[in-house]
């Protein structure tokens, strides 16, 4: 089935590293836990999430409102491409 494939080679070696760590090796279980629950595992920050964007949910771009990115997200509005946002909560 599609959606229990293996990650491998579809993300970067460190994203790979990062999720295997934590057990998470489908894609499955990436979409489930995508973003807030994936923000919280040790090791995985917005450089790691941003390539699982870039890969899983191409066009969208989580965008935390405030805590611990929220310096990252005010220098990142300024670079922004016209990247769709979307926040699930």
């Amino acid at each position: 089935m599609a959606t229990e494939l293996l990650l491998n080679k579809r993300l970067s070696r460190r994203t790979l590293n990062s999720l295997g760590r934590h057990a998470i090796t489908t894609v499955d279980q990436v979409v489930e836990a995508y973003p807030e629950r994936l923000l919280k595992l040790n090791g995985v920050g917005m450089t790691v999430l941003r390539d699982i964007e870039r890969t899983l949910f191409p066009g969208q771009q989580f965008q935390p409102h405030s805590g611990r990115y929220k310096a990252w997200t005010e220098d990142a509005s300024s670079h922004s491409h016209g990247d769709q946002t979307q926040s699930k909560e």
